[in-house]
């Protein structure tokens, strides 16, 4: 197996903390904060809140070619309590705008049992009390999400 990876080297920027209101769409106030405060390129380095509702996105099966689709993804809904125990994931331009990418764990409570889901961070994540955002924007650094041929998807270039 030989590895294959494109790096390039940029410096921290300006560290926005963000607490999101009950009713917001978590994706939808990450994306248009980025889009407001004009970020291109950065990343999630924090993020916590209680939850009403979510919808997450996974891979449940690999295609025996590319590109991935929702054939190979499952989507998963719930409505009840839950606690955002971590949040991950970057900032790019992708068509000349700023794309939020993000991955999310989720905790629940089953009886006496606590319960952890994770993926992708999708519209339809509801905050009910409180959601709190760390984002910090990377300077000197490109990030751009474009079709990449060999994958026949959205990837991130730098």
């Amino acid at each position: 197996m030989t590895n294959r990876y494109e790096l390039r080297s940029g410096g921290a920027g300006r560290v926005m903390v963000a607490r999101l209101k009950p009713g917001s769409d978590l994706l939808g106030a990450l994306q248009e904060m980025v889009e407001d405060e004009g970020v291109e390129a950065g990343v999630i380095l924090s993020g916590v809140g209680l939850l009403g509702e979510a919808r997450l996105r996974n891979c449940k099966s690999l295609p025996e070619e590319f590109p991935i689709t929702d054939e190979n993804r499952t989507y998963l809904s719930f409505s009840r309590p839950l606690e955002v125990l971590s949040m991950s994931g970057n900032v790019s331009m992708a068509e000349g705008s700023p794309l939020v990418h993000a991955h999310v764990t989720l905790s629940y409570v089953e009886g006496d049992e606590i319960g952890v889901v994770g993926g992708h961070l999708i519209e339809g994540c509801i905050v009910f009390g409180f959601a709190e955002v760390i984002l910090m924007e990377l300077d000197n650094i490109k990030m751009e999400k474009r079709f990449d041929e060999e994958t026949r998807t959205l990837q991130l270039f730098v």
